[in-house]
């Protein structure tokens, strides 16, 4: 064998050497997860409709920051915050600009942080042994499982007890959940990551992705009625409600508002603010507060 055969042979073992290093040192979720931030702006009404101002980057934290919901005061942001490599419970609060830090689960990683109707947080952890449940948390750092025998992926609270929920499986369906009796029902199945109760009702509404077209759908819990609301905005899966019952999409950079009897309209193109790729969304329960993701 040459000396240049041996030296690119050497260098080929050390380069597998160095990535199988990598992925036994490197946490699991961190591996999977985009680079994102936070931002939240005003949220405003004027004549010509829907106006957002001052954007600000809250979590400006290198990794993956995603996932807000706003708490029940509007007051308070909770989000999905990279802490040194493992994805941790955050709560940001609007008045004083400062950060809590909520959970530090040695072995495991927290998403999708919501408000539960008791004043707690439901959160999904997945553990690094591959171990994913949905968790109920104090702001001591308390623990408790709420659904032990299903893979959640994503969920939002529909009433004190129930839960739709995204339930991973072959295939994927959605369940509503009882978290208080731990039974489940499948009501679909080719949906998106995007649930939401909507204000005002007592339905939920879900991403329908089952044909070409993806649909937002509306469904009555007590009778599973489902409505058709909107086709969503082309290669978005990502929306949430207003207070009044409107629903906003993003795309790349621009921000699009629908409610009943419209189209979608665009309000607004965050690009020169550094914001194009728009993913989660959430507005606050006044409506005068959005928060986005971008990456």
């Amino acid at each position: 064998m040459t000396e240049s055969n041996q030296l690119f042979k050497s260098t080929v073992i050390e380069m597998k050497q160095f990535l199988l290093s990598l992925l036994l040192t490197t946490p699991l979720g961190l591996l999977a997860q985009p680079d994102t931030e936070v931002y939240l702006m005003d949220l405003r009404r004027s004549s010509d409709g829907l106006v957002v101002e001052k954007p600000v980057n809250i979590s400006s934290n290198e990794g993956y920051d995603n996932q807000p919901s706003f708490w029940s005061d509007g007051e308070s942001v909770l989000y999905a915050r990279n802490v040194e490599g493992q994805t941790e419970i955050a709560r940001y609060y609007l008045g004083s600009g400062n950060t809590l830090i909520i959970t530090n689960t040695f072995g495991g990683s927290e998403y999708s942080p919501t408000l539960m109707p008791d004043g707690r947080i439901s959160s999904i952890r997945l553990d690094t042994t591959g171990l994913q449940l949905l968790y109920a948390y104090t702001f001591r750092g308390l623990d408790e499982v709420l659904v032990p025998d299903l893979k959640i992926g994503y969920h939002a609270w529909i009433n004190s007890n129930e839960i739709v929920a995204f339930v991973l499986g072959e295939p994927a369906t959605m369940q509503l959940i009882n978290t208080k009796t731990n039974t489940a029902r499948i009501v679909g199945e080719n949906i998106g990551r995007s649930l939401h109760k909507i204000p005002g009702s007592s339905a939920f509404s879900y991403l329908d992705k089952s044909n070409e077209q993806w649909v937002i759908k509306s469904m009555n819990p007590k009778t599973n009625e489902i409505e058709s609301l909107t086709p969503a905005i082309e290669r978005s899966e990502d929306y949430c409600w207003t207070p009044k019952e409107e629903i906003i999409m993003g795309s790349g950079s621009k921000l699009y508002v629908w409610k009943r009897g419209s189209e979608w309209i665009e309000f607004a193109d965050l690009q020169s603010f550094e914001i194009t790729n728009i993913t989660r969304l959430s507005v606050s329960p006044d409506g005068k507060k959005l928060v986005v993701v971008s990456d």
